[in-house]
C-alpha cells in the first residue's frame, strides 16, 4: 500500500512545481514579486508572497488582470497589473513589466493570446509553490494590438538610446508604486 503523503491545505497543490534553478536565484532577493515564465501549459504568472499572504488567497476570490502599454524615449513599456480581491476594501495588487526587445520576455506575453486560462502560481518565502490559481481568459485583440504598437515604438528607438530599465523605473514613478 501507498504512502500518503502530508495532508494539503485546501488549494495547495497536491504536486509542486519546483522553480528553475535562475529563477529561484532571482526570487530568493525579493519579499513581493511578479513575474511570467513559460511552462508547458503556456505562461504562468509565478507570485512570491509571505505565506500569510498566499493563504487570504484560498478558496474563490476574484482576480481582475488588466495590460498597459507606455511610450517612453528609452523604450516601450508593457505593465501587466493582477489585483487580486482578497480584501475588497484592500485588494491585493501585483504588477509585471515586459520588454519586448527580449524575445523570451516578448513570448511570454504573447503566448498568453493563444490561452482560455491564465495560470498563477504562489511561492512562499522558502520558494516552495503553495497555491496554484486558475483563471478563466478571454482573448479580445488587445495584447496583440498593443505588442504590435509597441514594436513599432521599439523600431523608432535609436539602439544607443534604449534603456529598459530607464524606462521602467519611469512608469514605475509615474503610476505611484
Amino acid at each position: 500500500m501507498a504512502e500518503r503523503g502530508p495532508q494539503n491545505l485546501p488549494g495547495e497543490p497536491l504536486y509542486r512545481t519546483p522553480l528553475l534553478p535562475e529563477l529561484a536565484d532571482f526570487l530568493r532577493g525579493q519579499d513581493v514579486a511578479c513575474l511570467m515564465q513559460a511552462t508547458d501549459q503556456g505562461t504562468a504568472f509565478v507570485v512570491k508572497l509571505p505565506t500569510p499572504e498566499i493563504n487570504n488567497l484560498r478558496g474563490r476570490v476574484p482576480i481582475h488582470f488588466h495590460h498597459e502599454l507606455y511610450s517612453h524615449p528609452a523604450a516601450p513599456v508593457i505593465r501587466t497589473v493582477l489585483t487580486v480581491y482578497d480584501q475588497p476594501q484592500q485588494p491585493l495588487a501585483l504588477e509585471t513589466f515586459t520588454n519586448i526587445e527580449q524575445p523570451d520576455q516578448r513570448a511570454d506575453l504573447a503566448r498568453l493570446t493563444t490561452q482560455d486560462e491564465l495560470h498563477m502560481l504562489f511561492y512562499d518565502d522558502q520558494l516552495t509553490h503553495r497555491l496554484t490559481k486558475a483563471v478563466p481568459f478571454r482573448n479580445d485583440g488587445q495584447i496583440e494590438e498593443m505588442l504590435h504598437t509597441a514594436d513599432a515604438l521599439l523600431a523608432a528607438i535609436p539602439p544607443q538610446q534604449f534603456s529598459f530599465e530607464r524606462a521602467r523605473r519611469a512608469v514605475i514613478q509615474q503610476t505611484g508604486w
